[in-house]
């Protein structure tokens, strides 16, 4: 028994002893780590440049703010597939403070359990995009620098001139209409790389006619101006049997910034102004707009923007196509994200 006591006891101490001297090194391990605070500017600005948040349509940046909590990510990429070129729409609800709160960026852009502080700024070479957000900077950061490309959305611009195929000569009738007609087989071609997409339904669609005395009836006496009635929205879906055009409802007589803007001759109005234009007219149909007219990749929309005048004061008629073919593209604009943390 003292020989079986003496070899178990000293299996024992030997066990011990070796168990002893390795957790000092494990314990110095743990308290000489740190927060690596460059990985973390570096995870949140590969979340911001490369992924185009959740949900992806509806956007978020298309929330309300009623519905913030289905918010789970807010990336500014146009999709997966264009990593480092953002949509301005996105850039500017993501820098829009009255929106976001300080720990909504944490939540959904930064991550991680700690409460870290953080500054996110925008600028790009000319100028145009100049945004910041979080605290000020302290003595010592993680830092990460990504260059990248801003795009913006189309603006289509119809001319006046008595050459243009939207001149009619002899109006056939007090009210002359002129349709622009969004294809949306055509817009969401797949072919076409998101990042020269035309997509209604996360840009704005920017509608404009200048010049417009040319398409004035000057053999009207003392013809001075127009009568812009009304804008309406129409929808047709021809993958359905007897596709026709139905109006849309909307709320013609409430002007609705976040939903469009509609200027004529530079004043702002309601989508049945029913008063005079002589210069120019400018629409602005936003994504939030068009979400609401349940619209997919077979959708036709057609804007029609009607004047009523007897005798009739307007030449202009047609329909105008808003597609690659007609609407002027921006160039993408390079820009600088930052993403500090500490």
């Amino acid at each position: 028994m003292s020989l079986d006591f003496l070899a178990g006891f000293t299996i024992f101490m030997l066990a011990l002893i070796m168990v002893v001297s390795m957790v000092p090194g494990l314990l110095a391990g743990l308290e000489s780590s740190g927060i690596d605070y460059d990985a973390v500017a570096y995870r949140t600005g590969v979340i911001l440049v490369e992924d185009p948040g959740w949900p992806v349509y509806p956007p978020w940046e298309m929330n309300d703010g009623a519905h913030k909590d289905e918010i789970e990510r807010i990336g500014l990429a146009i999709s997966k597939d264009t990593p480092n070129i953002l949509l301005s729409t996105k850039v500017d609800a993501f820098f829009n403070d009255s929106f976001f709160t300080p720990d909504d960026y944490r939540n959904l852009a930064i991550f991680g359990d700690i409460p870290y502080s953080y500054n996110i700024s925008l600028r790009s070479l000319d100028g145009s995009y100049n945004h910041r957000t979080g605290d000020p900077l302290p003595p010592g950061y993680g830092y990460i620098r990504r260059v990248v490309k801003i795009k913006e959305p189309g603006v289509a611009e119809i001319v006046g001139n008595i050459a243009s195929p939207y001149w009619t000569a002899t109006p056939p009738s007090p009210t002359q209409t002129l349709t622009v007609r969004l294809d949306f087989a055509r817009l969401l071609d797949p072919s076409v790389g998101p990042a020269y997409r035309l997509d209604p339904r996360v840009e704005p669609v920017n509608v404009t006619i200048t010049n417009f005395g040319a398409y004035l009836n000057m053999t009207e006496p003392s013809t001075t101006n127009a009568t812009l009635k009304s804008v309406t929205f129409w929808k047709k879906d021809p993958t359905r049997a007897n596709p026709r055009f139905t109006r849309i409802p909307f709320s013609y007589n409430t002007e609705d910034p976040s939903l469009y803007t509609l200027s004529v001759d530079g004043n702002p109005n309601d989508l049945t102004p029913g008063g005079p234009v002589t210069d120019n007219i400018s629409l602005v149909l936003k994504p939030a707009a068009t979400s609401l007219f349940t619209l997919d990749q077979n959708s036709i929309l057609d804007i029609r923007f009607a004047f009523e005048d007897d005798p009739p004061r307007t030449m202009l008629n047609g329909t105008y196509p808003y597609d690659y073919g007609t609407v002027t593209l921006p160039a993408l604009k390079t820009g600088v994200l930052e993403v500090a943390i500490w």
